[in-house]
């Protein structure tokens, strides 16, 4: 009670409903916060077991914040020190900002369709991108994409009859397995997407977010299947197509934190020309030089950044010692087979035990995988990377762009034949521009005034499909 014995104001129920977080990229990233039943009903939203804030406050979200966004870029550039909790935050705010935009067309499409199922709300659409946005990256291991090259890679995938053939286990498999065997219960609980109006933003009576269309949106290589609701099939390309949620956040952000002014990325035009038809996910042509914009502006990121000659002659070094690193804190087993074992696996339980090797700790000549123990080789090889003393140098390089087929062989002939232990061949390749005919199929192209467009592989031509740089290393204490 106030003097006068007046009650104190109550703070706008919307307030206590979520939380804003500051984001140098996208200015202020929201998240729901659980509600009581009463302080629920007062804002006009259902009544709801978890919120956005249960997810993020889990273990397996909490390790990225040990798992670095750019691996050993960030040993080049200095103020790279942003991390994949951060990213993933990004990725479901850009994620939320594409739910909302494609609703509209989305709704329509479903009507026109003849689903015979009802249109999903609003809620559950938006809700359900942003959580897929959040947890894309969540079976990230250490060095993130260097982990699934040099661990994952000897271990098989879990089964999937969507799936023709076999896999190597990779990240985004892990991803599936912790959303639908440790997340889904928080998942299903979620009531609502982050906003000011309860009667869109709540998932709809009777609905509920199905983990198992979060673990299909994240899946890479995309899966087909059938039995997925058309709605989860027409945005699954906002998580694996032409450009995505994740790559529109990644390119900003590691361009701000490295420094490297990679050009403008104007992804609010791709979003405003972007909707739903019964082909899928479509761009009206005018979007089509934003697409182009951004498409340039990751090559640049690639060619200057994640393929700096330093950054790959670090991880050069890192290649001959991290499976084993990796061994002797893990064991030689599948992260897959143990989860719980792989939620304490990140980069800060690697590094501060490469520390110690470094100074000759827990070093012997015969390590058991699981011990904690590696040789001295292996030692020695942490103290040159940690003090970022690389022993490769570059001392020759050449860069080409191609269609199709493997990488031109003689532009890569005038590099030399690599010699083991002493001179290293490294070929750098990035897919810059969609093509054929499953980039067209990702990415409907939609001609201004109703006319007939030509299909998406036709617009990007001026960009190459594949940029290579190719570089010879030399080890330069090699006897």
């Amino acid at each position: 009670m106030t003097a006068k014995g007046h009650n104190p104001p109550m703070r706008p129920a919307r307030f206590a409903a979520v939380n804003l977080i500051s984001d140098p990229i996208h200015g202020y990233i929201e998240l729901t916060k659980r509600l009581s039943p009463g302080a629920a009903r007062a804002a006009g939203l259902p009544d709801e077991e978890t919120a956005e804030e249960d997810l993020l406050d889990t273990v397996w979200l909490q390790r990225l914040r040990r798992i670095s966004q750019l691996q050993s870029a960030r040993w080049v550039f200095p103020s790279a020190e942003h991390s994949r909790f951060t990213h993933g935050l990004g990725v479901m705010h850009e994620a939320g900002l594409w739910a909302r935009q494609l609703y509209p067309s989305l709704a329509e499409s479903l009507a026109i369709a003849g689903t015979g199922g009802p249109v999903p709300s609003e809620g559950l659409v938006v809700e359900t991108l942003r959580v897929a946005g959040l947890l894309h990256d969540v079976g990230h291991g250490p060095f993130a994409h260097f982990y699934d090259e040099h661990v994952l890679a000897d271990f098989p995938a879990p089964d999937d009859a969507r799936r023709t053939g076999a896999k190597a286990l990779t990240h985004e498999d892990l991803s599936q397995l912790i959303v639908t065997r440790e997340l889904a219960p928080l998942i299903r609980g979620l009531r609502r997407a982050p906003g000011g109006v309860p009667a869109r933003d709540a998932i709809a009576p009777g609905e509920a977010i199905d983990p198992a269309w979060v673990a299909f949106l994240i899946s890479k290589p995309p899966l087909d299947d059938a039995a997925m609701p058309l709605w989860i099939r027409w945005l699954q390309p906002l998580l694996s197509g032409v450009f995505t949620v994740d790559n529109l956040d990644y390119v900003r952000r590691d361009a701000y934190f490295t420094g490297v002014p990679a050009g403008p990325v104007d992804a609010e035009r791709l979003r405003r020309y972007a909707f739903v038809s019964e082909r899928g996910l479509t761009l009206y042509e005018s979007g089509l030089s934003a697409l182009e914009m951004f498409l340039t502006a990751r090559l640049f990121m690639y060619q200057q950044v994640y393929f700096h000659r330093t950054v790959r002659g670090i991880d050069l070094d890192l290649a001959g010692v991290f499976a084993t690193s990796i061994a002797a804190l893990f064991g030689d087993g599948s992260p897959a087979d143990d989860l719980a074992r792989f939620a304490d696996l990140d980069e800060y339980a690697l590094l501060h035990r490469a520390a110690r090797w470094a100074r000759g700790l827990e070093v012997g000549p015969a390590p058991r995988p699981g011990d904690g123990r590696v040789t001295p080789e292996v030692a020695a090889t942490w103290a040159r990377i940690l003090l970022r003393r690389p022993r490769w140098r570059a001392e020759a390089e050449v860069r080409a762009e191609y269609e199709v087929g493997p990488p031109p062989a003689e532009a890569i002939a005038t590099l030399g034949e690599g010699v083991p232990g002493r001179v290293a061949i490294d070929l750098a390749i990035v897919d810059a521009r969609p093509s054929g005919d499953e980039a067209n199929a990702r990415l409907a192209i939609a001609g201004r005034e109703g006319r007939p467009s030509q299909p998406l592989s036709a617009w990007l031509d001026r960009l190459p499909a594949f940029a290579l740089i190719g570089r010879r290393y030399v080890r330069t204490d090699a006897d």
